[in-house]
């Protein structure tokens, strides 16, 4: 019998560390022959107090609920009301995380940092092989498009580089590949909304880093502060020659006010513009989950009406959420993106708890600033490895109890 939840285990780290860039899309429905299992086990076992009774597990399982409420009142066919069910990992994340707490191999941090590293290079070899093979003007991965991609292999790459607060030699500092790969991928698929955290993330890094590995020293700030410098110079430099060059003059018409050429960009100001009109019509809990591109139909002018056509969302998380669930929606998704970093900070104070801690942050500041021009939750792909991410982080990595 130790041999079944062994497979279960590896099945699902290898799904969501290693496999997710390369299954793509499919990833959540492999994943769930594992989860459902999982979940009706932990019921029929009544472990469902045990299972629910950390922070994470709790808020997760909330919004499933609350979102399933929504969804039912604001219903137009039954088929809307089933939209909840696009948060099936939150519903089960509790038995998820209750079986990988109950796991117990050596170095679990290392481990998930080793497997996210090997994610990100099969990622990695998936857009140079399309750039090179397939001479696509943006590459991908054969089941997932360039940003969803972008946004999952940074999330990868700087989980991995938590690698550097487990293992003290210097081997160690071969983490700092995996994220590094992971920009350059983002880069070369010309995705410029995964870019916009990026420096956010780095930063973040290198403070956890230096508080970790150098103990908050003032040389190794300075020093660190300098190869930050340069490498964001090199990066500037490397962006310039491609497609996500075009976020400097974007930001500059943003800035003074005047009217933004880049097609993609006003395509999303129109679409923001009219959530928020949207959203003013409802702002309580929304028009549901199937009724975010209905109810923002009358305020897209008709030049640009061909747009609803083939966009199933507004290419930004809050308004997705405001404009589905409301405010109700909103205070949701601040729970949700939250999760990780409370969960971090409630978590058992073991030599891990560090590197628990930095993974919790990046993944959620990749998670925001993904967001801000894409939608990272209520599709499938990204809520369900966000989920995963986190019940790895923060059940898997920790010492095992006595």
């Amino acid at each position: 019998m130790a041999r079944l939840p062994r497979a279960a285990l590896w099945a699902l780290l290898l799904l969501a560390l290693v496999l997710s860039p390369v299954l793509g899309l499919l990833t959540p429905y492999a994943a769930l022959i594992v989860v459902i299992p999982l979940f009706i086990v932990t019921l029929l076992r009544r472990n469902g107090g045990a299972a629910y009774s950390s922070y994470d597990a709790r808020i997760l399982l909330g919004v499933f609920v609350l979102f399933a409420i929504i969804c039912a009142i604001t219903a137009d066919s039954p088929s809307d009301a089933l939209r909840a069910f696009n948060f099936t990992m939150f519903l089960a994340y509790g038995a998820v995380a209750l079986f990988l707490e109950r796991q117990q191999v050596k170095s679990p941090g290392e481990l998930m940092a080793r497997l996210a590293g090997v994610g990100v290079v099969l990622g990695f070899i998936e857009v140079v092989g399309s750039a090179v093979l397939l001479h696509l003007p943006r590459p991908q991965a054969p089941n997932l498009g360039p940003i969803v991609l972008s946004n999952a292999l940074l999330a990868l790459g700087f989980i991995s580089l938590g690698g550097i607060f487990v293992r003290r030699d210097r081997l160690a500092w071969l983490y700092l590949l995996p994220p590094l790969l992971a920009i350059i991928a983002t880069i070369l698929t010309g995705s410029r909304g995964p870019l916009l955290a990026v420096p956010i993330v780095a930063v973040a890094a290198t403070l956890f880093i230096w508080r970790a590995r150098f103990h908050g020293s003032v040389r190794a700030i300075v020093v660190g502060t300098a190869a930050l410098i340069l490498v964001f110079a090199g990066g500037i430099a490397a962006v310039l020659q491609g497609r996500a060059g075009s976020l400097l003059s974007i930001f500059g018409e943003v800035a003074q006010g005047s009217a933004v050429v880049d097609e993609s960009t006003r395509e999303r100001f129109v679409l923001y513009r009219a959530g928020w009109q949207s959203f003013q019509q409802s702002p309580w809990i929304g028009h549901g989950w199937g009724n975010i591109i209905p109810s923002v139909k009358p305020f897209i002018p008709d030049a640009d009406q061909w747009m609803l056509s083939i966009l199933p969302q507004l290419h930004n998380d809050v308004l997705n959420f405001a404009v589905a669930s409301g405010v109700v929606g909103v205070v949701a998704y601040l729970f949700i993106v939250t999760a990780p970093i409370v969960g971090a900070l409630l978590s058992p104070p073991d030599s891990l708890r560090t590197f628990r801690l930095y993974g919790a942050t990046v993944l959620t500041i990749v998670y925001v600033g993904g967001g801000l021009t894409d939608l990272m939750f209520g599709f499938e792909f990204h809520t369900y490895l966000f989920a995963m991410l986190t019940a790895i982080l923060l059940h898997f990595c920790r010492e095992p109890r006595p």
